[in-house]
């Protein structure tokens, strides 16, 4: 379906060409692995191929696709999935020299709706141990570079899942975001990402949180479309998971009102994000949605205390189910995470849950009459990959904490935040914008984005050819 370095096409086009005989999913699982062994040494995205399952897979396509009895359009597709969700014949290292050896009894409740859809999974891409970093830099499999500049991160935790996406290895990919892991890489790499309402995408297998309900199963894709069709076939409720039997009904009517903020005082953010952010929110007003100028609804340094001590404890509890082997085989950074939380008291931990306590009142107070927040995905672009952090940002100097300023408050009050492209940095380097909603206001995000797509004065670039 594809030349070799052209353009990939989307899951709407893959369908439209299943639909109508003229492509295979073999063919496009064959395109797709081509591409992969193209791309993936120079950028890391992938730590498992699964040739034969995927195969398999394809061919079982093929018969529906030849008796006529697609099951949608993810039937045939090609797609990836975050190493630290379980897919039952396949690793899940979750990043871990402690988890090399893994093989998950069961799929989670993601994939099952995955593998109903007919979609074909070709394997499991990178992330840092634990998930728990904004850089992709395991130890166990090294680093996942980004396509637009393989000098560049692609961020973390779904680095791995972003650079796969980006180079066109797979249209989409499924992610996990606990802190921003979804969104920041995809302001990083030009993707919509996508990081859903606690509950959305049932969630019943697989490793223990870092931090209580602070996760969820994550989207990124190129094409606001295909997130949103992806989207759509994998949310909604299960009884297994309790959380998803508990979202509200979408909002009845009218347009979203929007709230908006480009930065927040006393913290790092590049002026070129500040004005990403002001541009959408000028098109959005155009386009005849009510808009105004609005603070953070959080306090930030609130948001970093109580995911600071959660993260840790989730680290000691990871690493502890390895005792005798986590102090040797940790990567620094969960050594020490660990070494703190283990350190911990239970009246620790219970302040920290306090404090999480508040801030979700503290936000629900300070929300408003505002359907969407309109702000930045991260406070810079993404930067050289040997750094832990960008040198500088804005002209001041950088701290590992500045990235999250943004995204961290939405994941403590389990709502949905999507990223979408703004206008590029002036070097050619994506830049993020994030919307997010109300608990459950999925739709509203994707009402939003569809109206910036749609009214964007700057041109998006081509994806980097791979």
């Amino acid at each position: 379906m594809t030349t070799e370095n052209a353009p990939p096409p989307g899951i709407l086009a893959m369908s439209e060409a299943l639909e109508r005989g003229v492509v295979t999913p073999s063919a496009l699982l064959a395109d797709a692995l081509a591409r992969v062994s193209r791309a993936n040494e120079a950028l890391g995205a992938f730590v498992h191929v699964d040739e034969a399952g995927a195969a398999r897979a394809a061919a079982d396509a093929g018969a529906r696709q030849a008796a006529g009895r697609r099951l949608g359009p993810l039937d045939g597709v090609p797609v990836a999935v975050k190493d630290n969700i379980w897919v039952t014949g396949m690793p899940a290292h979750w990043g871990s020299r402690m988890w090399s050896d893994f093989i998950p009894p069961c799929d989670d409740i993601v994939v099952e709706r995955l593998r109903a859809a007919g979609a074909v999974m070709i394997g499991k891409t990178n992330t840092p141990e634990f998930a728990l970093s904004g850089r992709t830099d395991s130890p166990l499999h090294g680093k996942a570079r980004n396509p637009w500049d393989v000098a560049l991160t692609p961020g973390g935790s779904s680095g791995g899942s972003v650079a796969a996406v980006a180079a066109g290895m797979v249209p989409v990919a499924l992610t996990t975001d606990a802190g921003g892991s979804t969104r920041i890489p995809a302001s990083y790499t030009g993707l919509y990402g996508l990081r859903p309402s606690n509950g959305r995408i049932a969630r019943r297998h697989g490793f223990p949180p870092m931090g209580i309900d602070f996760q969820a199963v994550g989207v990124v894709a190129r094409d606001l479309a295909d997130l949103e069709l992806t989207y759509g076939l994998l949310a909604g409720p299960d009884e297994r998971d309790p959380a998803s039997l508990r979202l509200p009904s979408p909002r009845a009517g009218g347009k979203p009102r929007i709230g908006w903020f480009a930065r927040y005082d006393g913290e790092l953010v590049h002026p070129e994000v500040e004005a990403a952010v002001a541009e959408c929110a000028a098109l959005l007003a155009q386009a005849g949605y009510e808009v105004a100028p609005r603070s953070a609804a959080y306090d930030v340094k609130l948001v970093r205390s109580v995911w600071g001590a959660l993260s840790s404890a989730g680290a000691a509890r990871a690493a502890e189910m390895h005792p005798e082997r986590w102090r040797a085989e940790a990567s620094a950074a969960i050594a020490a995470a660990a070494t703190r939380g283990l350190a911990m008291t239970a009246v620790d931990y219970v302040r920290a849950l306090d404090g999480l306590a508040t801030l979700r009142a503290q936000v629900s107070e300070n929300w408003g009459e505002v359907d969407v927040y309109l702000c930045p995905s991260a406070a810079s672009p993404a930067w050289a990959i040997d750094q832990e952090f960008p040198a500088e940002i804005g002209g001041r100097p950088g701290h590992a904490a500045a990235q999250n300023t943004f995204a961290t408050w939405v994941n403590a009050i389990g709502h949905p935040g999507l990223s979408i492209p703004g206008r590029p940095h002036a070097d050619g380097r994506p830049l993020g914008v994030q919307l997010v909603g109300r608990f459950g206001g999925e739709a509203d995000l994707f009402d939003v984005a569809r109206a910036i797509a749609g009214g964007a004065s700057w041109t998006r670039p081509a994806f980097p050819s791979w």
